[in-house]
C-alpha cells in the first residue's frame, strides 16, 4: 500500500491522519522532564548509549544473528561492560530486521508489506529488573501476551491531563507483575508496576523494556503495535510521539 493509500484508509477507518491532541502532547512535554533513574530505581542510571539495529548496523553479522538469543545477548553485555554508566537503549522510528514473524505482515492487492519501523524505545537491561510508573496513571490494559515475538507481560498505563491524556506501554515483562493490576486500578507515580522477563515469557526476545506513548488506542482492545508499516509511518509518529520527549536524553 503506497504512503497516500495508506493514508486514506487511515482516515476512513479512524477519522484522522494527524492526531488531533499531537501538538498539546509536544507542548506540555516539553515543560516537563523525567528521570530513567525513577522507571529504574534500581539500575540507578540516567545517561543512554545508543543502540543503533537498522539493517546497516554493524552490531550483529546479518539479520539471523538478531534470532540468536545467546549471541544477542553476549554482544549486549560485552558493549555494557564498555559503557557501564549507561543505560544501553534507542530505536524510535528504527527500521529494523528483526521482525520475521508472520504478526508483522500484510498482504494486499499492492503485494507484501512487513511492519519494520519500531515505534518506542527499547531499555536493554537485564530480567527481573523493576520497572516503576514515572507518573500516576490508570491501569487500562493488562495482557498475557507471551506468544512468539509478542509482548509477554503487557500493561498500558492511561494518563489524564487538564484537557487531554495520552497512554504509555510497557512490554515484554513476566506475566504475573502485570496480571496483578486490576483493570481500573490508579497507579502512583513511583509506583513498581512490572518486572522485565526473559526470553521463555518476554516474546522470545533478549530481555528489554519496549516504552511507548500513544495518544489514542484506536481499535486495539489488548494490546497495541509497537512496529509500524513504513508506509504509514507520518500517521504513527503523530499517534505514537517520540518518548523522548518526556526523558530529553542525550544521545538519540
Amino acid at each position: 500500500m503506497n504512503k497516500s493509500m495508506a493514508q486514506q484508509h487511515f482516515k476512513n477507518k479512524f477519522g484522522f491522519i494527524s492526531h488531533p491532541n499531537s501538538a498539546k502532547f509536544r507542548d506540555w512535554a516539553a515543560t516537563h522532564t523525567f528521570s530513567l533513574k525513577s522507571m529504574f530505581p534500581t539500575i540507578q542510571k540516567n545517561e543512554i548509549h545508543p543502540l543503533d539495529l537498522s539493517p546497516t548496523s554493524d552490531f550483529l553479522e546479518n539479520k539471523e544473528d538478531f534470532h540468536n538469543l545467546n549471541l544477542f545477548a553476549q554482544k549486549l553485555e560485552a558493549l555494557q561492560q564498555k559503557v557501564p554508566t549507561k543505560i544501553i537503549a534507542g530505536g524510535y522510528l528504527e527500521k529494523r530486521n528483526l521482525y520475521t514473524s508472520d504478526l508483522y505482515l500484510r498482504t494486499n492487492e499492492e503485494g507484501a508489506e512487513k511492519r519494520d519501523v519500531h515505534i518506542g524505545l527499547d531499555f536493554w537491561l537485564p530480567k527481573n529488573t523493576p520497572v516503576h510508573a514515572i507518573l500516576d496513571g490508570e491501569v487500562v490494559r493488562v495482557t498475557d501476551d507471551s506468544h512468539h515475538k509478542g509482548y509477554g507481560g503487557l500493561l498500558i498505563l492511561k494518563h489524564q491531563l487538564s484537557d487531554f491524556h495520552f497512554y504509555t506501554l510497557y512490554g515484554h515483562n513476566t506475566v504475573s507483575s502485570v496480571l496483578k493490576h486490576p483493570i481500573g486500578h490508579q497507579v502512583k507515580k513511583g509506583e513498581q508496576i512490572a518486572i522485565l522477563a526473559d526470553e521463555t515469557e518476554n516474546g522470545d526476545w533478549v530481555p528489554h523494556l519496549h516504552f511507548e506513548i500513544m495518544l489514542t488506542l484506536l481499535d486495539f482492545t489488548s494490546d497495541f503495535p509497537g512496529v509500524a508499516f513504513e508506509s504509514e509511518i507520518e500517521i504513527w509518529k503523530s499517534i505514537c510521539p517520540d518518548p523522548n520527549l518526556l526523558f530529553k536524553l542525550e544521545g538519540f
